[in-house]
């Protein structure tokens, strides 16, 4: 065992002793691990039985109106439910009677009010399937409201940093034109591209990702305005009619004439998060552009009520709530402003 033969007996007994209490301890915490994970095993099988998951997934697939990505994220969004579920030992039948028990668990993990509303509508299109499956009554979890929905959005504010293994996403700072021509030059052509495609049609970035795909996006001449009219396709729009999922964007400034020639080229690829926040900004996002829309547009003498259709937003609160910045300060210059302007004083 490796012990000096010279030391005395007593002391070796006692670091024998020593040494197997910890190899004891060592060798209980494996048979716990493994008990668990058997436990583990066991109780996914139970609740997500293999063929069912096949089952879901290619449903999923057979339904999905948006890109590979959209998809993605949904089979991203059912580990979540199969993780949530095996930890709080919750079949589809108590699904229901389980609900706070569901809103506790987002507020531990932290996760924004968004993405549990996507969860639990995902979590009743699981429940309602397996429900089916076994011919018996499926009762759905409601969307967390009030004081639930207080406390999710609460703890998922304490939630900084990269640090997260579930990906959930921050309010983006602006991207504004000038903020995206300085970073420029550390972008590879694609990249900025990609940012400029945002910036001047205030696209989701699924979206700017989807204007390689005809059959998500079309370029109509309009006959009464003389303009050309960007229509792009919403996948996220999965509650309403199919017909009613294009949003129209008039080509009004040159910018926007000089993105069509990007989209008719191809030249676009959407960079890493890592990427923006290193080169564009640190509190930029994908969606920055999309958040510097409005401001940049209202500059530039658009309506409100406009912009907004142009966001595809179903209403111009919407809009108003989430994308525009209140804390810049704006008014129309008339002859009463200039006789009141004085002095700047230090």
């Amino acid at each position: 065992m490796g012990l000096d033969p010279k030391i005395p007996y007593i002391k070796a007994h006692e670091i024998v002793r020593a040494l197997n209490k910890d190899n004891f301890k060592e060798a209980e915490k494996i048979r716990v691990a493994a008990k668990r994970t058997e436990e583990l095993v066991s109780l996914h099988a139970g609740l997500f039985p293999d063929e069912y998951i096949q089952a879901f997934k290619e449903k999923l697939k057979e339904e999905n109106f948006g890109s590979n990505r959209h998809l993605l994220k949904l089979y991203s969004h059912f580990n979540f439910i199969q993780q949530m579920c095996i930890q709080l030992k919750i079949e589809p039948k108590d699904y229901k009677e389980a609900s706070k028990k569901i809103y506790k668990y987002f507020v531990e993990r932290k996760i924004s009010v968004n993405y549990s509303a996507r969860i639990i509508s995902l979590l009743n299109r699981w429940g309602l399937f397996v429900s089916r499956k076994q011919r018996s009554f499926y009762d759905e979890v409601p969307v967390p409201r009030g004081r639930e929905q207080s406390a999710i959005a609460d703890a998922q504010k304490t939630k900084r940093g990269t640090e997260t293994d579930l990906g959930v996403r921050q309010e983006s700072l602006p991207l504004t034109p000038a903020k995206l021509e300085k970073a420029k030059k550390f972008l590879i052509p694609e990249q900025y591209n990609w940012l400029k495609l945002s910036v001047w049609f205030g696209l989701r970035p699924e979206e700017v990702d989807m204007l390689v795909d005809e059959k998500k996006f079309r370029l109509e001449f309009n006959l009464k305005n003389k303009i050309h009219v960007l229509h792009v396709y919403q996948s996220k729009l999965q509650s309403v009619a199919e017909d009613k999922r294009w949003k129209k964007i008039p080509i009004v400034f040159k910018e926007q004439q000089e993105c069509l020639d990007v989209i008719s080229a191809g030249s676009f690829k959407r960079p890493l998060h890592k990427t923006v926040r290193k080169y564009v900004g640190k509190g930029v996002t994908l969606y920055g552009g999309r958040k510097n829309f409005v401001d940049m547009m209202m500059e530039k003498g658009q309506k409100l009520e406009d912009i907004s259709l142009w966001l595809g937003h179903a209403s111009i609160e919407t809009t108003w709530s989430h994308y525009k910045d209140k804390d810049q300060v704006n008014f129309v210059e008339t002859s009463e402003t200039k006789r009141l302007k004085v002095p700047s004083t230090r």
